[in-house]
């Protein structure tokens, strides 16, 4: 900020004129993802989150340092013997933008209402179904009695979930979701957000944290790449981030005007859905013989130039924090393919003909090219036709959980940094939301006694075999075939004078902690 301070001497008087400051150019980030809805209640994407919990917090987050659990607007928790009830002691004077006070009763308030309201687009299954009740116990003093006891309950209340983040009863409309109409505890406002183009923010005085090193940030939505990239070379924005073309950031790697960097490694997964209850994919055999015949590599090299990797299981294999990872899943086959096929009753002359959905903006401007790779690679069995189907995100999302896709692409990004958050959501927690109607497989209830006995043993060499069980019992039904690590969104192109973007194992920057020079 530059400040500028005029001195005038007049006939022997010295005059001050009063200080005059400059407002601070605001840092601009550049990005090709998209908001879908700014509702705690009734959103689950990555950026969606990314805005909300740059702008509010929840009881516990994420040290960036460390990625180990803190405190956010609780300083301390208590947790009883059995495991079923967590006393949270929060911080002094927390304060919402609108001036309410961000006490027990508004923490009580908010996770409540999201519970309560649990949109048909929300994450909010992954705090609900364990939380039996929510007590003020006093001003400071919130207390959660879980429904079972939960290894991972500080990391579900953590900023990292949507759905946990605490924002203020004052402002926040009580029985319609937020739609970006709410206050938070900062570090950041929201100032303004405009559909596909940008959001503003404007640091927030009254956060109890460390101040913001951007007192001003724009984010803004850019159509593809290619675009993204002009625009950070052309200096009209200082970073870029989700997503560059993976050519792209290769050749910029050499440009000697930029500083971009693939930080690693990656929790963020792609993979196909499969809807088990649709035909032709209630039939196993129709989804073994489809996990045979995809080439992950031809996908790696091809649309992504060997940046991104192949993977053969949901369970990211980065230990610590993830634990348990167990690649499954078959390398390619196409005779095995053919084989299962044939016993399904497909051949030549009977061929299975499938769609394959796909969102052709979300997850960058690569995925038509991925469909078309996919798509080539099951056709080589001689025996698959396959159909590209792409729809934008939001009727994407509708039509996904009203059951009318039977094969489609996804990605994840770790809502906590644990092995339940891959195996849990797309089985047992939300199967019908996420698409896969997997609770109307006949597995369905071995899942469900698997992962509630997991996720109540605290000790994780116990824990990690029984998630080890899940992914083994996954090859088998194959609710879903695991394709990639996605390492091209742990890219960050900056200019030269900006310092402190970097992308950690959560797979977000934290634009608090980003500034220019």
């Amino acid at each position: 900020m530059k400040k500028f301070v005029v001195v005038l001497l007049v006939i022997g008087v010295l005059a001050v004129v009063p200080l005059i400051v400059a407002a601070a150019e605001p840092l601009i980030i550049g990005t090709t993802d998209r908001v879908d809805e700014l509702s705690f209640a009734n959103s689950y994407d990555f950026f969606s989150w990314h805005v909300l919990r740059s702008t509010t917090g929840a009881l516990t987050k994420l040290d960036p340092a460390t990625m180990n659990i803190a405190g956010d607007l609780a300083k301390s928790w208590d947790i009883s013997s059995d495991g079923l009830v967590y006393t949270f002691h929060l911080r002094p004077n927390l304060t919402f933008w609108d001036g309410a006070a961000c006490d027990a009763a508004a923490v009580k308030w908010s996770l409540d209402r999201t519970m309560r309201l649990d949109g048909p687009k929300g994450g909010v299954m992954l705090i609900k179904p364990y939380i039996k009740q929510i007590d003020v116990v006093d001003p400071m003093t919130v207390k959660i009695t879980l429904t079972q006891p939960d290894a991972v309950f500080l990391l579900r209340m953590s900023s990292q979930i949507g759905a946990s983040l605490i924002y203020s009863p004052k402002t926040t409309p009580k029985d319609d979701f937020a739609n970006g109409v709410y206050a938070g505890t900062g570090p950041y406002k929201l100032v303004k957000y405009t559909a596909d183009q940008s959001v503003e923010y404007e640091a927030y005085a009254g956060y109890y944290g460390t101040a913001p090193k951007s007192e001003r940030v724009i984010e803004k939505f850019y159509s593809n790449a290619s675009a993204l990239r002009a625009a950070i070379e052309a200096g009209d924005i200082d970073v870029a981030f989700r997503s560059l073309n993976p050519q792209d950031i290769l050749d910029m790697e050499k440009e000697s005007g930029l500083n971009i960097k693939i930080y690693s490694p990656s929790n963020g997964i792609r993979y196909m859905l499969f809807n088990v209850s649709k035909p032709p994919f209630d039939n196993p055999l129709v989804r073994q013989a489809i996990a045979y015949a995809v080439d992950r590599n031809a996908i790696c090299q091809q649309v992504f130039s060997g940046i991104n990797t192949p993977i053969y299981t949901m369970v990211p294999d980065v230990d610590p924090p993830f634990f348990g990872a167990d690649p499954v899943f078959p390398k390619r086959d196409l005779d095995k393919a053919k084989a299962l096929l044939k016993k399904a009753g497909y051949d030549e002359n009977n061929p299975l003909v499938v769609n394959l959905w796909y969102t052709p903006k979300h997850y960058g401007s690569t995925e038509a090219d991925v469909a078309t790779v996919i798509s080539g690679s099951l056709e080589e069995t001689g025996v698959i036709k396959v159909s590209l189907q792409s729809m934008e995100l939001g009727a994407y999302f509708d039509a996904m959980a009203k059951g009318q896709f039977g094969m489609f692409l996804l990605g994840w990004y770790a809502d906590y940094l644990e092995p339940s958050n891959y195996l849990a959501p797309w089985t047992t927690e939300s199967p019908e939301t996420l698409g896969t109607f997997f609770n109307k497989d006949p597995n369905y209830q071995a899942y469900k006694d698997i992962l509630e006995v997991a996720t109540s043993t605290v000790d994780t060499t116990k824990r990690a075999k029984l998630y080890q069980a899940i992914q083994i019992l996954s090859a088998q039904d194959v609710p879903w075939i695991p394709l990639w690590a996605i390492n091209v969104q742990m890219a960050v192109a900056t200019l030269p004078n900006v310092y402190g973007a970097k992308a950690d194992i959560s797979m977000d920057i934290h634009i608090d902690q980003i500034y220019k020079k």
